[in-house]
């Protein structure tokens, strides 16, 4: 769960910044020491920090409701996601003087459709894309259900202020994109901060999320701040409120339809 909603924060980044290169913001962490640590074993510690009673199973819609945008400046990106477990998703992206944007996921299709512009039909690697993230939020999924592979790094490594294990997550081949790396506490086993590609506009960038403010949320610890960085723009993300399990009609997944649309690649 933990995951999911770093990657949540990491793709709604792209609608704000409109990013238009290939570029890497990999920081250089210092490993501290060897562990001892099973990957088994923190797998089982991660899903007792994060969900104790194990409720997240029985999650079958999640809305979030959260502000994004870059400290010291007015604007900011209102956002708000909506999933219907397990394939569905709906992305709605607003901010003051532009178009309103709308990305969806309806388990076979997936588009984007920019207030005023028209649709832009999400083919090939867009479309795995929009599969992937909406796989990745949903909460019965495991890392390994998720990933092609994860790897335990022998290695503690300091970051965000913690000594953290590091998870390396190998995304599925047709994304043709570098692990990602997932950095969990070794005092309390929640995830810190993380570092993985995601597309944008114009290509794949790599993004780091730095993650904080853990609350409670329906029985799950969820963050609640994360600060992500990206083609060297740091911006924060206020989760500012998380509804489980509330009616979203199939309708809100439904192509439009009598709009122009283009394909994408």
């Amino acid at each position: 769960m933990l995951k999911k909603l770093v990657s949540l924060s990491a793709v709604l980044c792209f609608a704000a910044c409109r990013a238009t290169a290939v570029l890497s913001v990999t920081p250089e962490i210092p490993k501290i020491t060897l562990h001892n640590m099973s990957r088994e074993a923190l797998f089982e510690k991660m899903k007792k920090a994060a969900d104790p009673g194990n409720v997240a199973v029985n999650w079958k819609t999640m809305t979030v409701k959260m502000q994004m945008g870059v400290p010291m400046q007015q604007r900011s990106l209102a956002v708000t996601a909506m999933y219907k477990f397990p394939a569905k998703s709906k992305i709605v992206a607003e901010m003051p003087g532009i178009p309103v944007t709308t990305e969806v996921f309806n388990g076979t299709q997936a588009w984007k459709e920019t207030a005023g512009l028209g649709i832009q039909m999400k083919t090939g690697v867009q479309l795995a894309f929009a599969e992937f993230d909406c796989k990745k939020a949903n909460p019965a999924l495991e890392l390994t259900d998720i990933y092609k592979k994860v790897e335990l790094d022998p290695s503690l490594y300091k970051v965000a202020g913690f000594s953290c294990y590091k998870l390396i997550c190998y995304p599925p081949d047709k994304l043709n994109v570098p692990p990602s790396q997932l950095f969990i506490d070794d005092k309390e086993f929640l995830a810190r901060y993380s570092i993985e590609s995601q597309l944008s506009e114009m290509g794949v960038v790599q993004v780091a999320v730095d993650i904080k403010d853990y609350k409670i949320v329906e029985g799950v610890r969820l963050p609640m701040l994360m600060e992500i960085n990206m083609l060297g723009i740091k911006m924060q993300a206020k989760i500012l409120g998380v509804k489980i399990n509330d009616k979203i009609p199939d309708t809100e997944f439904l192509f439009p339809e009598n709009k122009d649309k283009t394909e994408g690649q």
